[in-house]
């Protein structure tokens, strides 16, 4: 294992800056029986008026899905409500590739894709914005509700540096053994902040994980489970938290590919990151 790769104890001074993630059963909503699993890594840089630099993964407990070929809008309430919003140019639908030139939804102008996200320090989202977000993949019924999609977004309230940005998979989490992950890949902005990755378990006994580093080279990017146990071992019915982080020796471009290996299978998780 490389020694830029590291698997340890969290420390204390991390635990302070990382949420804990929520995980449960998905809230049946209008489509559950076709929209059943939704988790959405929701990360934020320091200075970001949405989320004010603290990242969350949420999956399950939701009050509101909707999701269609003209357009996604999740929704969670209660304290520190939460909510998510993308549509396509008007007129048109949500298709694999770039969405850039964003506007406000719902207030987006013709020839503009909308997006809008609310957090606790912009619980209506932002006058302004801009960003862009990228399908990687995208499916749905012949009603148009959406049966798949893994969706990245970036996102800076009123045009301002410090973005918020993440990933969004519905009935698209990878899995490996009995284990689900919460994202498929993690671009880190300009900053580099810790960010959260959660492995669920969904079987009646624990699954033990390996988790290791594709290839030779050191890129720099450490993975912290917030147990030691889930350096090795995911609890039955239960799910492991860990930080993800990049510390960059100088300025430039880093990325790596994280293997998780459980029951005989491996997955991957691809990360990125800059450093000015």
């Amino acid at each position: 294992m490389l020694p830029s790769f590291r698997i340890a104890a969290v420390l204390a001074a991390t635990l302070s800056v990382v949420a804990v993630p929520e995980v449960s059963n998905a809230t049946p909503t209008p489509h559950a029986r076709v929209i059943d699993h939704v988790v959405v890594s929701s990360f934020s840089e320091k200075r970001d008026l949405i989320d004010q630099g603290v990242s969350h993964v949420y999956s399950g407990a939701w009050a509101h899905v909707s999701a269609t070929t003209t357009g996604v809008s999740l929704s969670r309430s209660g304290p520190g409500s939460v909510s998510f919003t993308f549509d396509p140019v008007a007129g048109q639908k949500l298709t694999v590739g770039q969405h850039g030139n964003l506007q406000r939804a719902p207030f987006a102008a013709a020839g503009f894709a909308g997006i809008n996200i609310t957090g606790p320090g912009a619980p209506a989202g932002c006058a302004r914005v801009t960003g862009s977000y990228y399908i990687w993949d995208i499916a749905a019924s012949a009603t148009g509700v959406l049966t798949r999609l893994d969706l990245t977004y970036v996102e800076h309230c009123d045009a301002l540096p410090p973005s918020n940005f993440g990933e969004v998979l519905i009935n698209d989490a990878p899995h490996v053994g009995t284990l689900s992950a919460s994202a498929t890949r993690i671009t880190f902005p300009d900053q580099t902040p810790l960010l959260p990755y959660v492995l669920t378990n969904s079987s009646i006994t624990p699954e033990p994980v390996r988790l290791r580093q594709s290839g030779t080279v050191v890129t720099h990017f450490w993975l912290i489970p917030v147990k030691s146990t889930c350096a090795s071992v995911v609890p039955a019915h239960g799910s492991c938290a860990y930080t993800l982080r990049l510390l960059p020796p100088k300025p430039g471009v880093y990325a790596a590919t994280m293997l998780i290996s459980a029951g005989g299978s491996t997955m991957r998780l691809v990360l990125n990151g800059s450093a000015p």
